[in-house]
C-alpha cells in the first residue's frame, strides 16, 4: 500500500495544525506523527532503490538490444522486434528516449520527490517539540510556576 503525494499532502495539511491551547498534548503527539511519516518514508525510500535496481537491469538490456546483441529467443521473451542497428554513437539517445526507462525513471523520480517531502515534514516535526517545550516552558514562567 503505497502512499501517494497528493495523499500525504492533504495529511501533513491536518497534521500540521497545532492547537495551542493544548501543548502538552501536541507534544505528547509528536512521536505518533513521526511513527507515521517515518514508515511512510521507509516504504517509499526502499520503492525508490527498487525502482533504480529495475532502471539499471533494464539498461543494460535495452543497451544490448540497441547494440544489436540480443538473440532471437531474448527478443521474444521480451516481445521485441529486432532493432536495425545503425551506429554505436547513436545508442546513448535510444537509451535517453527508450519508454521503458523512461517510465521507471519517472517512478524512481517521484518516490524521491515523496521522500524529500517527508524528511521537510520530519525536520519540522522536530522543531515542532522544540518549539511546543518552549511555549510550555514560557506559559510556566508567566504563570509564576
Amino acid at each position: 500500500n503505497m502512499t501517494k503525494l497528493e495523499e500525504l499532502l492533504n495529511m501533513w495539511a491536518k497534521d500540521s495544525v497545532i492547537d495551542r491551547t493544548e501543548p502538552g498534548k501536541e507534544l505528547i503527539n509528536i512521536p505518533q506523527l513521526h511513527s507515521k511519516y517515518l514508515n511512510i518514508l521507509s516504504r517509499h525510500r526502499l520503492l525508490a532503490k527498487e525502482t533504480d535496481f529495475k532502471y539499471n537491469k533494464l539498461k543494460k538490456v535495452k543497451w544490448e538490444y540497441y547494440s544489436g546483441k540480443l538473440s532471437q529467443e531474448e527478443l521474444q521473451q521480451h516481445g521485441w522486434e529486432p532493432f536495425n542497428f545503425k551506429l554505436k554513437s547513436d545508442i546513448p539517445l535510444y537509451l535517453e528516449s527508450d519508454t521503458d526507462l523512461i517510465t521507471l525513471m519517472e517512478k524512481k523520480i517521484y518516490h524521491d520527490e515523496v521522500v524529500s517531502v517527508i524528511e521537510s515534514i520530519m525536520s519540522e516535526l522536530k522543531q515542532r517539540a522544540w518549539e511546543l517545550k518552549s511555549y510550555i516552558d514560557w506559559e510556566r514562567f508567566i504563570g509564576g510556576q
